[in-house]
């Protein structure tokens, strides 16, 4: 059995053993790119343009519920189109990892599909666009502007930040994507 006065001197001498295991360790990795908007009022996320129309703006409950309804009747519709655009990206995988030589024919008809499925799904997101615009007061659509605004300003001044010393000058002042 071990008497105390030694479990004590083992703990000692342990101590900055296992306190140098922790620091040695690398960091936990925080979260990777940017980090989702939180769901508007609708519980729900909504693509980009709707979500940047409802920012900041106090909706009634009739107006949540119509907006609700709208966004609801279409996600179905949304479901079968991340599924069918999951299978069209597995598919385009699977032949760009495949042996032998890639079947340009099949790969172009595949990214066809991809893009007529997002032309498809832009135009469903701008007539739902079109139709939240349509539920929102006039007083509504000026505050959700100045915050669109706002938020505007704040991602040129982050991306101002974050760009790299060396990028930085006139070269890409007319490039609102440069980094």
């Amino acid at each position: 059995m071990i008497s105390k006065k030694t479990f004590r001197m083992l703990a000692l001498v342990a101590a900055p053993s296992l306190a140098a295991l922790a620091y040695a360790h690398p960091p936990v990795p925080g979260p990777v790119g940017p980090v989702p908007p939180p769901p508007g009022h609708m519980g729900m996320m909504m693509p980009p343009p709707l979500m940047g129309m409802l920012r900041g703006v106090d909706l009634t409950k009739e107006q949540r519920d119509k907006i609700h309804a709208l966004m609801h009747a279409h996600r179905q519709d949304r479901r079968e189109a991340m599924h069918q655009r999951r299978d069209l990206d597995t598919q385009i995988g699977a032949l760009l990892l495949a042996k032998g030589p890639v079947d340009k024919a099949k790969l172009d008809g595949l990214i066809k599909q991809k893009e007529a499925l997002n032309a498809k799904d832009e135009e469903a997101m701008a007539a739902d666009a079109v139709a939240i615009h349509d539920v929102l007061t006039p007083e509504q659509l000026d505050k959700a502007r100045v915050t669109q605004d706002k938020l505007d300003a704040l991602e040129g001044q982050i991306r101002d930040l974050l760009r790299p010393p060396h990028v930085k000058g006139a070269a890409d002042k007319d490039d609102d994507d440069a980094p």
